[in-house]
């Protein structure tokens, strides 16, 4: 096999980390499981201040063989955006996914994702569900199927472990913006969907995800206000500089997620987070649509789910 070969046959993930010498070799362990070779990691350490590169060198110097290849890099700019921007401006494979260092890697998720593509090369990413474990014990899986788009900015299926993408793909969307702190994967989707790129969909899960409280989107809103907002005017942004006929949709879309954020405040009982957001989202909807709103808002403030499966075809 000569280079082109093996760049167009190989994998890069690039996984970003923080502070996370306690769960990286877990993260790492179930790459180096995959079933599939050849397979280069790309590790960017985000300016940890605990043992998280010595504990990603002791465990490549273990791993290292002639099908599978770890690259360490740092990436002194805080946020997991710059990390993975700096991971991705590094590959030199034709393909590239994401991976978080708190979570696990199903064994064939390689495998099954480059048998997709060997079926459809002229698609640009593959997609497949996730299992969420919550803090709270629950399990959650979503489905990549109907309206990518839109339910991506509803529900972020385009999130960080859910999808692979052709390397050019990515940087032509722009890549992640490290501006973002938090839903930094959610504008990056709307960005890629926005392209209207050819998705294969698997059915099947290849990552279970660990929220940690810790972690960048944490369990609790309110502890980053301010980051949320500054995500969604993002993809308000990036849906009007990409002129469509479904812009005035996807702009009510946007609403819906701030009232749905909104109500997420009020739940944890930050009021004066809650009711400037919700105002914000009614005054950018027309008249007609405002019950709409009000609906999402109250509805998933009392703890109620699938605001948007109701009202979503009404937006």
């Amino acid at each position: 096999m000569n280079e082109s070969e093996y760049y167009a046959d190989c994998m890069t993930v690039v996984v970003p980390v923080y502070n996370r010498a306690h769960l990286i070799r877990r993260c790492l362990d179930s790459i180096y499981a995959q079933t599939y070779r050849p397979l280069c990691v790309i590790v960017v350490d985000n300016a940890s201040t605990d043992s998280t590169a010595l504990a990603v060198e002791d465990w490549a110097r273990d791993h290292m063989d002639g099908g599978f290849s770890l690259q360490l890099l740092s990436e002194p700019r805080r946020g997991a955006a710059y990390a993975r921007q700096t991971g991705l401006e590094h590959t030199a494979t034709d393909k590239v996914m994401f991976f978080d260092s708190d979570d696990a890697m199903r064994p064939k998720a390689v495998e099954s994702i480059m048998r997709a593509w060997a079926g459809d090369q002229e698609a640009e990413a593959v997609a497949w569900p996730l299992v969420i474990h919550r803090p709270d014990g629950d399990r959650q899986t979503h489905s990549i199927s109907g309206n990518l788009l839109e339910r991506h900015m509803v529900h972020a299926i385009f999130c960080t472990l859910g999808y692979a993408v052709k390397t050019k793909t990515m940087l032509a969307c722009g890549g992640w913006n490290g501006r973002l702190t938090c839903w930094d994967d959610l504008e990056t989707g709307v960005r890629l969907l926005l392209r209207s790129p050819r998705v294969i969909a698997l059915k099947s899960p290849m990552a279970e995800v660990y929220p940690q409280a810790e972690s960048i989107s944490g369990v609790a809103f309110s502890d980053k206000a301010g980051r949320w907002e500054a995500a969604l005017d993002a993809v308000d942004v990036a849906v009007s500089a990409c002129p469509r006929a479904d812009d005035a949709r996807l702009h009510h879309i946007v609403s819906y997620r701030r009232a749905i954020l909104a109500a997420d405040y009020a739940k944890e009982g930050h009021l004066e987070l809650a009711r400037p957001l919700y105002r914000q989202a009614l005054a950018e909807v027309p008249d007609t649509k405002r019950p709409l709103i009000r609906f999402a808002y109250h509805w998933t403030r009392l703890g109620m789910r699938g605001a948007f499966s109701i009202i979503g075809c009404l937006l």
